[in-house]
């Protein structure tokens, strides 16, 4: 399936693409409304992913878990181009994406892995910056309009700044625990800086089934 699905969505491309790819399968997965849905990686490179999934992600974008190396990378992709192929009886959606939204440590990841690079041998630092990216992967894995409403909850009960910006708030999420169905339970601790003095607060926030979030406490 892999050599079928590679030539159907990357004919007539090759001369346009920039970087290298690398045509091998790999563990992946989608986020459909807070949820992971498994795929499968079929082409990686610097710009974007290739990927078949039995669902096909609703719109143009899709939050993804590319698991290439020792931890999960995470991603925010912008659809180039999806549709569908039968195989064995089974159908499968294709979908060709570019990174939109990706940081720093987990590209480089990703290059690494393209370019058939080790990791860096520090492993100290490589941890720490592990460490410091949790928080920030779990926020940017929920769906673009769940960040822009917990942001917006938070700056109204004023535990953002009022020009806090839904792609990069200074928040974290500390734990998401599962209320049944779609809905979810938000613990985040956020920061607002006043006076130039910087003022911390823990959040507890409820996402019902239709994405509507709310402040418990």
């Amino acid at each position: 399936m892999l050599n079928e699905l590679v030539k159907w969505l990357g004919a007539g491309k090759a001369e346009r693409r920039g970087a290298a790819r690398v045509r091998k399968r790999y563990p992946m997965s989608w986020l459909k409304d807070g949820a992971l849905v498994s795929g499968v990686g079929l082409e990686i490179s610097e710009k974007g992913v290739l990927f078949a999934s039995r669902e096909s992600p609703p719109g143009r974008n899709v939050d993804v878990q590319l698991d290439i190396t020792e931890r999960p990378v995470h991603a925010r992709l912008k659809v180039a181009r999806h549709g569908t192929i039968e195989r064995d009886g089974a159908r499968w959606a294709l979908i060709a994406a570019t990174f939109e939204g990706i940081a720093a440590d987990d590209w480089d990841a990703v290059a690494r892995f393209c370019r058939n690079r080790a990791a860096s041998p520090n492993r100290a630092a490589e941890e720490l910056s592990a460490k410091a990216g949790e928080d920030d992967d779990a926020y940017r894995l929920l769906p673009l309009r769940i960040q822009q409403r917990v942001v917006a909850v938070l700056v109204d009960a004023g535990r953002l700044a009022p020009n806090a910006d839904a792609k990069n708030p200074l928040l974290r999420i500390t734990s998401c625990e599962s209320r049944g169905g779609d809905a979810y339970e938000l613990r985040v601790h956020s920061r607002r800086l006043e006076d130039g003095e910087p003022i911390d607060a823990d959040s507890t926030l409820a996402i019902d089934a239709s994405g509507n979030v709310h402040l418990t406490q």
